[in-house]
């Protein structure tokens, strides 16, 4: 019995300090009683600065999908041609291969209304490349194509295969017939497999298929053989081991004063700059403070939530593909240092940013804004944890496809905090 008076006292002792605790205010002021309650304000767009766009390097690795064709965007010409390589094909074979095919499956097609040997052309690889490292400029880390870049012309870095069978089933599935030999030279030759070069010498047209990231959609290739006389013919298919689109660049690194542009292919950031004055968290504060120290004051507030917005202007290009969206990346700089001077270099090196690791921001590109998570970033300058040089905003999948978009020079911040409680 003394023992079951003793658990029931811990109990009732329990549940007091339970209640005394949720009848505290909560310091945080995010809710509790009779605590601060969070204040709207808004940082406008006369304490932003230093508007730049500014050219990345194209580089697409581990991608699901694969472009091949041109368009027109940002001021330049995108050129984009996928390489796709087969190998561990078969050990070996009797005589001969036969029906001989690759199938592409489409994941989204502009333009490209007539795909066939006039239209789509494709190429037998003369040079190696790694799927890690292969752009416009180099097929490796260590070797650079035929001339100074990836050439089209027929003989340099490929051999045109002429007259392929194209077919294209139900919008998308494409189907090229290649060469039988080409096959078993692969297999009996697989050292000087390079692989093959699709693109289309047209104008805006261009089509993105699925790479071999995706496994239902993979490239594929088929053929039928026979191992040894005896056995009978078999049709088997390969999916691409290596894949990769790699698009032309020049050696600039295009710099867009007062111009926010968001791009894909060619990569472009944005960087701006935006001062956060004091007095307009205390300005908002309605409840009662008595903290003298700004900095402490500061220290002790809340962020609970700061966006970034950014207002499309209907005179500037629209974004691209139609009803499409994008996710864009905050990035905290750490340099006051711009590459002004240095065309062959970026605006901005990978040291002068770091990542605070916001989650994306999804815009469907159709609304009248695009709002962008910069939470972490505005605590840490206001807390004072890091100095103010500013920010970057990419696009989460540059280098992976063609959409792009621009923004009005006329940014706001809406911020939502809480003001600290003070004990009374």
């Amino acid at each position: 019995m003394k023992r079951g008076i003793k658990i029931l006292a811990v109990c009732l002792i329990t549940i007091l300090i339970i209640i005394g605790c949720t009848d505290k205010k909560n310091p945080v002021g995010t809710g509790g009683q009779q605590g601060p309650t969070p204040i709207e304000i808004e940082i406008g767009s006369d304490q932003f600065s230093n508007f730049y766009s500014f050219e990345d390097s194209l580089k697409n690795y581990n991608s699901d999908k694969l472009l091949v064709g041109n368009y027109y965007s940002n001021e330049s010409d995108n050129q984009l041609v996928t390489l796709l390589k087969f190998t561990s094909l078969v050990d070996t074979f009797y005589q001969e291969i036969t029906n001989s095919k690759i199938v592409l499956r489409i994941r989204e097609n502009h333009n490209f209304d007539v795909i066939d040997n006039t239209t789509l052309k494709v190429g037998k690889m003369n040079l190696d490349w790694f799927e890690s490292t292969a752009t416009w400029k180099e097929p490796t880390d260590s070797t650079s194509w035929t001339n100074a870049e990836f050439s089209l012309n027929d003989g340099d870095d490929f051999e045109l295969l002429n007259d392929l069978d194209i077919t294209l089933e139900n919008e998308d599935s494409l189907t090229i017939v290649i060469p039988d030999d080409l096959v078993e030279e692969w297999i009996l030759q697989d050292s000087i497999n390079y692989g093959l070069a699709f693109f289309t010498e047209d104008a805006d047209k261009f089509v993105e298929i699925y790479s071999s990231e995706n496994d239902d959609n993979a490239p594929k290739i088929y053929f039928d053989y026979q191992e040894t006389v005896e056995d009978t013919i078999a049709t088997v298919y390969r999916v691409a081991t290596h894949d990769v689109h790699i698009g032309i660049t020049d050696d600039d690194y295009a710099i867009f004063p007062d111009r926010l542009i968001i791009s894909d292919i060619q990569p472009i950031r944005m960087t701006m700059k935006f001062d956060i004055p004091a007095n307009i968290f205390a300005d908002a504060d309605t409840f009662t403070t008595s903290i003298d120290d700004t900095l402490l004051y500061l220290q002790r507030l809340t962020i609970n939530r700061a966006d970034l917005v950014l207002a499309y202007d209907p005179n500037l290009p629209s974004a691209y593909p139609i009803d499409t969206g994008m996710n864009i990346d905050p990035f905290i700089l750490v340099s006051d240092t711009l590459n002004l001077n240095d065309p062959t270099k970026p605006l901005i090196g990978d040291d002068d940013y770091e990542d605070l690791y916001i989650a994306s921001s999804y815009d469907s590109l159709t609304s009248d804004a695009f709002k962008i998570n910069i939470t972490s970033i505005v605590q840490n300058l206001v807390a004072g944890e890091y100095e103010n040089y500013g920010i970057m905003l990419r696009s989460l999948y540059e280098s992976y496809d063609l959409k792009h978009t621009e923004f009005m020079i006329d940014p706001k911040i809406e911020i939502l905090f809480t003001p600290p409680y003070l004990e009374e």
